[in-house]
Order: structure tokens, then sequence, then C-alpha cells
């Protein structure tokens, strides 16, 4: 019994690490890991009682709803059956939800996982830096554009939910000299590899959002002060000593130049014709949308067969995205996703709500112009991520 109990916790333990470790490394063993989770779940949980309890906490059940509406999305669809139920399927990690609470329910599973993932995210930031330092690409890294394992857009997400994580811990715990010295220069380390090595405008901004909220949640007189500064202070240095932000700033200027002349051709331009068309669809039918997996017929129908420009499978919005699908309700949900976290995190100490509200924070801007919800890497991460935060110690030293 005692040598299946040690078998059943190293599985369990190393699942976990694998889980964290793949987020910001590879998309397959995202998946084989998250299937590894389930599979572990199943065989070791004792008290299913616990997945029934998840399923009424506030964040799984949108999640659960979501899934609802998605599944009923399929009856009035204009997309053929084989294309709805793979969009149902696409969007799984949320139905998942209460099963992953209960996984990570488990305090030394949950610091497993979260460990995990920064060290893996520490790495691939190293490994940037050096890279740069070197002026030698290695792995996806091209010269200028110094991501590692996955390119800009998730390189500088994963690594701005660190920083954020880094700065939760530095302005509130206690801590010894030379681990607080460390911390402080990991977070330097990832500050100047998000703003100054890797491209990629959302990323940049979020990480400056989720830095900035984080000061304000500390001491919101003091911390506004602080961030105020702190962003007219990038805004004066980063233009001038940072090729990559100068280089975002310039391109998305010169984007909207082209656009307001007429010029759609562009990063900018792309992104805001497909956003006004999907606004389009959203006003044929704002109540139920066009059904799940619809999107990419009723996008192409919506601009017609001579405007190969401007054909699209998503509009990089998935606010826009989902209402498209399922009507208003669909963007409403995404946003309940978020509000649903926070609210069910109200209770959890500083450092964890903070970082909680830092990873809600940056997903929300994110997929102002990205598909960060819909997209497998982000979608899942995302989920892992906030049921793990979720079940960090609240104020009464207990489990939200």
């Amino acid at each position: 019994m005692s040598l299946l109990k040690f078998n059943s916790n190293n599985l369990l333990l190393g699942t976990t690490v694998f889980a964290g470790f793949a987020i910001p490394v590879s998309t397959a063993a995202q998946n084989i890991s998250a299937a590894l989770i389930l599979i572990c779940l199943f065989v070791t949980l004792q008290d299913w009682h616990k997945v029934k309890e998840a399923c009424k906490k506030i964040f799984p059940l949108i999640g659960l709803i979501l899934g609802v509406l998605l599944a009923a999305g399929t009856f009035w669809s204009s997309a053929d059956p084989a294309n709805a139920w793979r969009f149902f399927l696409k969007m799984r990690a949320y139905y998942l939800a209460p099963a992953f609470l209960v996984f990570f329910s488990n305090k030394k599973i949950r610091n497993y996982f979260l460990t995990s993932f920064a060290i893996a995210t520490c790495t691939t930031v190293i490994l940037s830096c050096l890279s740069a330092l070197f002026n030698y690409p290695i792995f996806k890294a091209i010269i200028g554009d110094w991501y590692i394992f996955r390119t800009h857009t998730y390189h500088n997400f994963f690594a701005a939910l660190l920083g954020a994580g880094l700065l939760s811990i530095l302005i509130e715990k206690k801590l010894s000299t030379m681990y607080r010295f460390f911390l402080l220069l990991m977070l330097l380390l990832v500050s100047y590899n998000i703003l100054f090595l890797v491209a990629g405008r959302t990323g940049q901004i979020a990480y400056l959002s989720m830095m900035f909220m984080i000061l304000i949640l500390w001491k919101w007189r003091f911390g506004l002060v602080i961030g105020i500064v702190m962003i007219l202070s990038f805004m004066i240095l980063l233009p001038k000593y940072s090729s990559t932000f100068d280089f975002g700033i310039k391109s998305a200027e010169s984007d909207w130049t082209a656009y307001s002349n007429g010029n759609s051709n562009t990063s900018v331009g792309l992104r805001l014709e497909w956003q006004q068309n999907s606004i389009r669809l959203i006003r044929e039918k704002p109540f139920f949308g066009h059904g799940t997996g619809s999107f990419e017929g009723e996008y192409a129908r919506q601009i017609g067969s001579n405007d190969k420009l401007l054909a699209s499978q998503n509009p990089h919005n998935d606010y826009l995205w989902l209402s498209v699908e399922l009507g208003v309700m669909g963007g409403l949900l995404l946003l309940g996703l978020l509000l649903s976290a926070a609210w069910q995190g109200r209770y959890l100490l500083p450092t964890w709500k903070w970082s909680l509200y830092a990873l809600l924070l940056g997903m929300g801007v994110s997929t102002l112009a990205n598909s960060f919800f819909t997209d497998n890497i982000t979608g899942l991460a995302f989920v892992l991520l906030t049921c793990a935060l979720l079940n960090g110690p609240d104020s009464k030293n207990q489990y939200s």
C-alpha cells in the first residue's frame, strides 16, 4: 500500500511539474500534460463530490455556461456540423475548469505547478538574453526579436506573468536580503527582456498595465504616483533606448497613416478591417449570433469573394469572435470569465490576489488585439494558472 501511495504521489508531482514547465515551452507538451492531469485526477480522486462542489464556484460555472451555449450554438450554426463541433472542442479547457480546480486544491501540487512554470519561464528569459548578448539566434529566435520557444506574442505574455508575480512577492513578502536581491535581479531581467529584446506591442503594453495595476493595489495613492512616474519614464526612455519598442511605435504610426490613406495592407490596418467587418456581422444577428464555428464562412460572405486580402479565420479579437458566433452573450461570457475569477479570488492573500489579477488584466488586454481565449496555448494556460492561483491561501489562512 505504501509503495502504491509513493508511486501515486510521484505520478501526481511529475505530471504537475511537466504541466507547469510545458506552458512557456511546447504546445504538444501542454496538451499531453492536460490529459495527464485529468487521468491523474480520475485515478487518484476518492471524493468525486469535490468536482460537483467545484462546479458551483463562479469561475468554473461561467466556463460550463460557455460550453452549454457553444453546444447549443451548433444547432443554428451556418457552419457544417464538423466545423461547429471542432470549435466546441477547441474551447474544451473552459469546460474542464472544475476538474482543474479540484486538482490544484492540493497545496503541494499547486506550488509545484506554479514553481515549475516560473522556472521554465525564467529559463526562456535567460536563454533569450544570452542569445541576444552573443547575437546568436537559438531555437526560434531571430536577430532583433529574441523569443525562444514561443513567438514573441506568447513569450512576452508568459514573461509578463512571471514579472507580475515577482513584483507581487517583492513588495509584499518579508524576504532575506539575498533572496530579495535575486528576485529583484530576475525582475529587472524580465523587464529588460520584454521591453528591449523581444518585439510585440501587445505584450509590452500588457506588461506595463500589469505592473501599474499591482502598484495601485499595493498602496493606491503611493502606488498611483509610482506607477505614473514609471509609465512616464518608460514613455521617454523606451523610444530612445529600446529598438524593439521604438520599432513597434513607429510601425503602428506608419500603419495608422497608411490606413487613413486607404491602405489596409498593414498589421494595424488589417486588424481594424477584420474588427469592423466583425461588428457588421454582429449587427446582423446580435442576440443569438451565426452559430458555433460559423465565423470563417460568415466573414467570407461579408467581405465577398473578390477581396482576398481581408480574408481571415478570426478577427484577432475574441470578444468580437464569440459575439459573431453566439451574439453579444458570447463576448459577455468572456468578460464573465475574467470578472468571475476576480470575484472568486477576492479574499486571497495579497501576493496571490495581485498575481491573479495581473493574469486576468493581461488576458483581457491582450485579447483586444489577439485570440488569447480561443488560442489553445494561452487559453489552456489561462485556465490552469487561474485554477492554481484561485487555490492559494486566503485572508483567513484557508483556501478559496
